[in-house]
């Protein structure tokens, strides 16, 4: 990911998530965490979904991972998660964890389809009141 495509990262935090991300925390990911690495995924030169990972030695932790709404169900959220594990194995990560709304069902589906498993309750986790889910794996 680079800073050039932060205009389609910012349009599908709008479209993926209750409380998006804006520009100026998606470029803190991109230029000023040092932990933070932002994944493009493409179909063409089309830009279908994207993620933040955060690599902090021995931890992978999935900060943000998005599929255009309008893609969905047609395997993009596989491939990215795949991806995303392989990248996080290539540096020496033996666990990646996530959170997720409690409701957000075809994420969790996702998830669980590439082996995480629920391991925690975060009560009213996000600002409106809804528990998060949280889900990790050994890689």
């Amino acid at each position: 990911m680079e800073e050039k495509d932060l205009d389609r990262v910012c349009d599908l935090e709008v479209q993926c998530f209750k409380n998006p991300w804006d520009h100026k925390q998606c470029l803190y990911e991109l230029q000023e965490n040092p932990f933070s690495q932002g994944i493009l995924l493409k179909s063409g030169d089309q830009i279908v979904g994207y993620a933040f990972l955060w690599i902090t030695f021995e931890l992978a932790q999935l900060a943000r991972i998005g599929i255009d709404p309008q893609l969905r169900q047609k395997g993009y959220g596989k491939i990215l998660m795949k991806h995303l594990i392989e990248t996080a194995q290539s540096q020496g990560c033996d666990v990646l964890t996530l959170e997720v709304r409690e409701s957000n069902q075809g994420a969790r589906a996702l998830y669980e389809s590439v082996g995480l498993i629920e391991i925690n309750r975060s009560k009213q986790y996000y600002p409106d009141g809804e528990d998060a889910i949280v889900y990790s794996m050994g890689i």
